[in-house]
């Protein structure tokens, strides 16, 4: 049976029906008042099913709710933050990119920019530069072999450096903590001198 948007409806019809129907009751013979209860009960299915159908045009759901998340608490979880860190080193008219590891010294690291470093060549194989205060470096996993194109951290000399080049050196004990790898502009850090000064400062903290 189709539901008109427009059927009005009268709430307390079938409650008014009934109500006088059993009041005269007492005074109507029972093939009639047989005949009157079936009627009373078909007028209060129609009611209810243009209720229902009034409450379906008005946009209600009128469906029974469901007892499936009865009593859970739905919440709405945040994207989880992206724990990579990524940093710009620019040395003259040139930079290059770099991520700093997800580590406690790469987010130590990280705390300290910007930062402006004084940065030397003495070996042939790295560009590195002491920091103004030590990391720790407690509880890391140290480096001996370095790879080329990512930065490590000393603790014996409180020194930052950026590898370039692998002459099969390998680092004495206590080693070195990685910080991070280059992303980009590997190639101009190499061919950067003995001698220049770098500014590493937050990819979002700087003006290209």
């Amino acid at each position: 049976m189709g539901c008109p948007v427009s059927t009005p409806i009268n709430s307390d019809f079938s409650a008014v029906w009934i109500a006088n129907s059993l009041i005269d009751m007492t005074t109507i013979p029972r093939p009639i008042l047989r005949r009157w209860a079936a009627a009373a009960v078909a007028s209060a299915s129609l009611v209810t099913m243009l209720a229902s159908c009034s409450l379906s045009a008005a946009g209600l759901d009128t469906a029974a709710p469901s007892t499936a998340t009865s009593g859970v608490s739905v919440t709405s979880t945040p994207p989880a933050a992206t724990s990579s860190v990524r940093v710009v080193v620019r040395f003259g008219d040139e930079f290059a990119t770099a991520t700093l590891s997800d580590s406690p010294a790469g987010r130590e690291f990280a705390a300290m920019l910007p930062l402006r470093l004084k940065l030397n060549d003495p070996m042939g194989q790295a560009k590195s530069g002491q920091l103004l205060r030590p990391i720790d470096a407690s509880g890391v996993a140290p480096v001996f072999d370095p790879a080329v194109g990512e930065l490590y951290y000393s603790a014996a000399s409180s020194t930052f450096a950026i590898f370039y080049d692998d002459l099969g050196q390998f680092i004495p004990d206590p080693g070195l903590v990685r910080l991070g790898a280059v992303d980009t502009g590997m190639d101009r850090i190499a061919d950067a001198g003995n001698r220049f000064t770098v500014q590493i400062s937050l990819v979002n903290h700087t003006i290209f």
